[in-house]
């Protein structure tokens, strides 16, 4: 596997199957994520201070329940369709869309496709013992139906 540069072939590098998990927010409420996997390995150095890259994807029907970060995070959609909200603001959005949350600010993700919907994200939670971001109280995993 190489270290610093990549194929397309190489980063994209998902375990099997695909699970769900409960999460903790910023505020308290409890979220769910269904139907989501991430790569396998982040990418060398990725996850440095407080920031971390990474790629999200979620199964057909796959969703992400609203919820809101401490810190900004930002998604380029690479492949599939899904539905993204951020505050009052819901769109379409496909290969190429550019989405922006700032901190605080609910946002939602669903795959409303029929093939994984996936999207690089740029983000990172406080790099503080007392930080109460996405904390996962229940992972499920399940093998792809």
């Amino acid at each position: 596997m190489p270290e610093y540069i990549f194929s397309e072939d190489e980063w994209l590098d998902f375990p099997e199957g695909y699970s769900s998990a409960t999460l903790v927010g910023i505020d308290g409420r409890r979220y769910d994520q269904i139907n989501h996997r991430a790569l396998r390995s982040p990418l060398p150095g990725s996850s440095t201070y407080d920031t971390f890259l990474g790629v999200n994807t979620f199964g057909p029907g796959g969703v992400y329940e609203s919820h809101a970060h401490e810190t900004p995070m930002f998604y380029y959609v690479l492949s599939g369709r899904g539905k993204m909200r951020v505050g009052d603001e819901e769109r379409i959005v496909e290969r190429g869309a550019w989405v922006y949350t700032p901190p605080g600010v609910d946002h939602y993700t669903e795959n409303t496709g029929d093939e994984d919907f996936s999207y690089l994200l740029f983000g990172g939670n406080p790099n503080s013992p007392d930080s109460t971001a996405h904390q996962a109280v229940e992972r499920r995993h399940h093998s792809e139906s």
